[in-house]
């Protein structure tokens, strides 16, 4: 009886919990479709009294959604892409290779975490500004393409992988192409999802380096045109606003709904190591 009392307990105080993180989204979604007049009112209302889905029709068109969406999405996807394939290969090496200095070498990486992101802007400008890459996607890509995060991420899973399954597999003749990607990968498929997810949202909400080297507006990203949208006016349009990041939100959401097994099995697993 205590148990079962016990289980119930723990159910309503995790339902407890979920409501306090979904009341955010909730008020997001009930405050894009006031309007702005009763988004400000006090005390506020919890329901919208008219529903103005005008506002997603006119933030579509005075952000040039469309544009900027493909242009989120490019940037977002490719980086993931590059971090992902690097952040593996570079971990695959610093874990199962044996490289002269490995530990030193994964120390400075490591070390390189503590230096402040924005330390690293003024020269990251003048590199790219030389190598002809400012005012592109190309520049919110290929620097950002690998991270330390991603190869000490990736080389805490592949440090669990058995180094006798690597052996044998040379034995049967395998190179370390293949034992990279028929060994390696399947083994840290619940990693390599979480790893997508991470680094996807990181750089869907990335703001300042889209400020710093992007300059012509049919190159903007969705959270640079929302921050240009809220200094545009003088009295800030919530409605669009609140409609603008609703929008900008559901891809990151579909993603999680599509990998969440994956990605709680990779969190999962990554708590319990050691």
């Amino acid at each position: 009886m205590i148990n079962k009392l016990r289980q119930y307990g723990l159910v309503l105080f995790l339902w407890f919990v979920s409501l306090i993180f979904l009341v955010p989204l909730y008020w997001l979604f009930v405050s894009s479709v006031k309007s702005d007049a009763e988004i400000t009112r006090f005390p506020p209302t919890f329901w919208p009294e008219n529903f103005h889905w005008s506002n997603f029709v006119e933030v579509w068109s005075r952000l040039n959604f469309t544009q900027t969406f493909m242009n989120s999405i490019i940037v977002s996807t490719s980086t993931t892409i590059l971090i992902v394939i690097f952040s593996t290969m570079a971990a695959y090496a610093l874990s199962k290779k044996r490289i002269i200095g490995r530990n030193m070498i994964l120390l400075v990486l490591v070390g390189t975490m503590t230096v402040p992101p924005t330390a690293l802007l003024l020269p990251l400008y003048f590199i790219i500004t030389k190598m002809g890459m400012y005012d592109t996607l190309i520049s919110l890509i290929l620097p950002f393409g690998v991270t330390v995060f991603g190869i000490f991420f990736m080389k805490q899973y592949m440090d669990d992988v058995p180094d006798e399954l690597i052996e044998a597999a040379r034995m049967d003749g395998c190179g370390d192409v293949r034992i990279f990607l028929q060994i390696i990968v399947p083994l840290v498929k619940p990693a390599l999802v979480t790893l997508v997810l991470i680094e996807f949202v990181n750089n869907w909400n990335s703001f300042t380096m889209p400020l710093v080297l992007l300059q012509s507006e049919s190159k903007y990203t969705l959270p640079l045109r929302l921050g240009l949208l809220a200094s545009e006016n003088v009295a800030l349009p919530w409605s669009q606003i609140l409609a603008a990041n609703l929008l900008t939100i559901i891809p990151v959401v579909v993603l999680f709904l599509l990998l969440q097994k994956q990605f709680i099995k990779g969190i999962m697993e990554g708590a319990v190591k050691g």
